[in-house]
């Protein structure tokens, strides 16, 4: 039996599109590929080291962090503890997930002479402002740009996360994006309600995703749609921040906020919802999205990273520029108000996800990667790899 260790810098129960990533990727390899998973991860700072077997039967090392700078965990001796955890669980390959910076770097470091596949789930990184993003560009020009040379394979999760840093690839990437497992994420009618779900982190971190712009496009709503409602799923530290938004906008009782969801909870809040929006500022492929688009979800969202390859304008969804609050006012509106159109865009999704982006697909895709690697292949470039897919 294959054993190989996922390395991640967040996972469950932390919210996120790559923690979401590497959970669907743990199961599929369990259940439809039966190899033995080994998730290596960080805790919560302060948070004494645990390992656990979950109810799929992967294995979860949490490592013991510091703090968090921005939205990078620090702490000491984790190459030794990767090292350790290599050896003690017998791991035939090694795939870590950026691009929070450090986690796959020292995991490649402690991957020595063990097939190492990187997996980068973002384009180039940057704050906006001159000292943070000219640490973010050494980082990607010097460590980073070490662990991709020393990784015998990599994969990025959207063409967009290749186009955007062409020198660091090379076009030796295999593109692999985000699924929706179809067993879950099930494809039901667009319900009547005039219910809108996001859900997303919501850490301090993680504002860009747009929850700020929702509430005040629900408080615009209220008015003239007396029934609209939000649920929120996720949480984080900002959260009450958010509650108290809501508060000032006098949409407390328009909105939910269902806490951290996950599996078939999370399933049952798109299929309670009209409509999934998440006006995100920027973005690579929001594992969201294409989630609710399986169970027949519209999507309203922006025009930011790989979002308008897989969501196209008016054929699954609404897209607008990031940060037009009456924009996406008027998008929500027209969905909430036109059932037949919600219904037709649902529908599209639906269909384009499960011809293209279930999970139990992009199982085998990774399969044959990793595959690739352990037998010391790598890839030529973006067209072979395209092919291969």
């Amino acid at each position: 039996m294959t054993a190989i260790l996922l390395a991640t810098p967040y996972y469950p129960p932390n919210l996120g599109g790559v923690q979401q990533y590497v959970w669907n990727l743990a199961r599929q390899l369990r259940k439809r590929h039966d190899w033995r998973v080994v998730v290596v991860t960080t805790a919560e700072p302060g948070v004494a080291y645990r390992r656990e077997v979950d109810a799929d039967g992967v294995t979860v090392h949490r490592l013991p962090s510091l703090r968090r700078i921005s939205n990078t965990p620090v702490g000491t001796g984790w190459t030794g503890a990767i090292r350790r955890i290599i050896r003690d669980e017998k791991i035939d390959l090694v795939n870590a997930h950026g691009p929070v910076p450090l986690f796959a770097d020292l995991a490649r470091r402690a991957a020595g002479d063990v097939p190492f596949v990187l997996t980068y789930h973002a384009g180039r990184m940057r704050k906006g402002s001159l000292a943070p993003d000219l640490v973010l560009a050494t980082y990607e020009g010097m460590l980073l740009a070490s662990t991709v040379r020393r990784s015998q394979e990599l994969i990025c999760a959207s063409e967009h996360v290749g186009d955007d840093l062409p020198k660091l690839f090379s076009g030796r990437q295999t593109v692999i994006e985000p699924g929706a497992d179809l067993d879950l994420f099930r494809r039901t009618p667009v319900p009547p309600e005039q219910r809108i779900v996001f859900s997303a982190s919501l850490e301090k971190a993680t504002a860009y995703k747009g929850l700020a712009d929702l509430l005040h496009a629900v408080a615009r709503l209220a008015p003239s749609l007396p029934d609209v409602h939000l649920e929120v799923a996720g949480s984080g530290t900002a959260e009450q921040d958010y509650h108290e938004l809501a508060r000032r906008l006098g949409i407390s009782e328009r909105v939910t906020f269902a806490g951290y969801l996950s599996g078939e909870r999370l399933a049952e809040a798109y299929r309670r919802a009209r409509v999934l929006c998440l006006p995100t500022h920027f973005d690579n492929y929001p594992t969201v999205i294409v989630e609710a688009m399986a169970t027949g979800r519209p999507i309203v969202a922006t025009r930011v990273g790989a979002i308008p390859m897989f969501v196209s304008e008016g054929g699954s969804g609404l897209l607008n520029e990031p940060g037009d609050i009456d924009a996406l006012t008027g998008s929500l509106r027209t969905v909430l108000t036109d059932y037949d159109l919600a219904a037709r865009l649902g529908a599209t999704g639906a269909d384009f996800v499960a011809a293209n982006l279930s999970w139990q697909h992009q199982s085998d895709r990774h399969v044959a990667v990793f595959q690739r690697a352990m037998a010391g292949g790598r890839t030529v470039s973006r067209t072979e790899a395209s092919r291969q897919g």
